[in-house]
Order: structure tokens, then sequence, then C-alpha cells
């Protein structure tokens, strides 16, 4: 596990890019280069996705099919130059992570071996416990729920195979 890329500043949240969403901000992708912009091209050769707040929404992925809906893109901190691009379609690894607190260990971009530690957590009965993960690939995106009283992230992995980095151009 490589935590030395997780950024420990809570101000440095990575951004989202999301498939036929409808934006005041979107990301058009040409030639595996991502340029942020206020309007799409339409162009044929063109991929554009609509900014959402990040970590708010998972709607873009099937969690029981545990396959990728619409074609999303996560923009990483700190530097906001590299994204993750995943495919429409692509398949991927839900896992919870959820107790009464819980300490993530990875974050996005990070590349997990089967068995790694994703998070500890803390349980009602005030115990620690690691969750591992059961797959191999790379953490493309992590949903937290802002309902309930316990603590509950969704740690999304993909093979690597199905994520592809692009370049990020600013305006």
């Amino acid at each position: 596990m490589v935590e030395e890329n997780c950024v420990k500043s809570p101000y440095a949240i990575p951004q989202l890019y999301v498939e036929d969403v409808v934006s005041d901000v979107f990301l058009e992708i040409r030639d595996g280069v991502g340029k942020v912009t206020n309007r799409c091209s339409n162009e044929k050769d063109a991929i554009c996705l609509g900014k959402q707040v990040y970590g708010s929404t998972i709607d873009f992925i099937d969690l029981v099919e545990k396959r990728v809906t619409k074609s999303f893109v996560v923009v990483l901190p700190p530097e906001y130059n590299t994204g993750l691009f995943v495919q429409r379609g692509s398949a991927v690894e839900p896992i919870p992570v959820e107790g009464i607190r819980v300490a993530l260990e990875v974050c996005e971009g990070v590349k997990v071996k089967k068995w790694d530690t994703l998070g500890v957590v803390l349980t009602r009965k005030r115990e620690m416990r690691r969750i591992k993960t059961h797959v191999a690939g790379i953490v493309v995106y992590i949903y937290s729920s802002p309902i309930g009283e316990r603590e509950e992230d969704i740690v999304i992995i993909a093979p690597e195979e199905v994520v592809k980095y692009i370049r990020i151009q600013r305006r």
C-alpha cells in the first residue's frame, strides 16, 4: 500500500466529474487529456463530464451489479493535474468500511493488493477492527454517507486495466 500518496490536508479534496451531469463546470476529454471548461464542445471525439460534489453521491455506480453506470473522472489533489478515468460498463468492487468511527488508510489513486488494510473502524462494542480488501486494484472513489450516527464509507476499487490516467489542463 502506498499511503504517502494520500494528501493529509482536509482542504485538498478530489474533484469528481460524471457523464450526463448538467453543471456549470465540465471536464472535456480528448486524446487522453482532460480540459476544464464552462461548456462542452459536442465534438464527436470528445467525452464531456459534468462536475459533482465529491463524496456525496454514488449514483453512477450500480452497487449490486458492481458496474459503473456512467463514466467518471476523479481528479487528484494537491496539484489537480492527474485524473482517474473509469468508463461506463467497467467492473468495480465496492467495499463498505463502517463503524462508530472510521479511519481510512487509503485514498484515491492508491494501488492495493489483496488483503491490504483499507481502514480501521471502532465498533459499537468499542473494538478496533481492520477492514481489508479482498481484491487487488486501484482505489478510484470513496463515498461517505451523510446519513446516520455511524460513519459509513464505501471504498470503490477498480482493476488496474480499467483505470486510465489522464492529464488535466486548466482553462
